[in-house]
């Protein structure tokens, strides 16, 4: 997969969707450093119009003209709520520690109604839920630079749909290491 991408799987563009904006922080919270992750992506028809309505596909997932509706994807844990995932003790906190490290993310919802309380929310085709990541941290040589590959499932919750039956995949970088930020005064 190409660096700075994004793929839906089965959506109309099997190429992914380019990735405008992206942002990887670091934060202590009583000691543990935490992660917050931000992307954008460029609008769905950016790199290709798809001249077809749609009227052929089997759901809103496959439809080119749904997905020109919504325009482009957010991905956060930061734009609309505090959320984020914990990585280790401020102590630990180094790029010799992350290299090679994957978090998985909220990797089983018990009920769909916790799911404001996930780490990240997804606007795609609408304010939908998405759970399930795998987060993959690789230092590119001796630097300060890393290649993360995030995967996870997400949930049409826009339209009423609460299974995490729909795939995602993104591969971004070189993103330099983040210094912890200090929160306060």
């Amino acid at each position: 997969m190409a660096t700075d991408r994004i793929v839906f799987e089965g959506n109309p563009w099997p190429e992914g969707h380019a990735i405008e904006v992206f942002t990887w922080t670091a934060r202590e919270v009583d000691g543990e450093v935490w992660f917050d992750l931000h992307l954008e992506t460029a609008n769905y028809y950016a790199e290709r119009d798809i001249e077809d309505d749609g009227e052929d596909a089997d759901s809103s997932w496959e439809s080119p003209g749904v997905w020109g509706n919504y325009h482009a994807c957010t991905l956060s844990s930061t734009k609309w709520h505090d959320g984020g995932f914990k990585v280790c003790a401020k102590a630990d906190y180094s790029p010799a520690f992350l290299d090679g490290r994957e978090f998985v993310v909220d990797p089983d919802p018990e009920s769909f109604e916790d799911w404001d309380e996930h780490a990240f929310h997804i606007y795609l085709l609408g304010h939908d839920a998405v759970s399930r990541h795998r987060i993959r941290f690789e230092r590119i040589g001796d630097s300060n630079d890393f290649t993360i590959t995030w995967e996870g499932r997400i949930a049409l919750a826009y339209v009423g749909q609460y299974e995490y039956r729909y795939a995602f995949s993104a591969v971004i970088g070189p993103v330099t290491f983040p210094s912890i930020a200090k929160v306060g005064g």
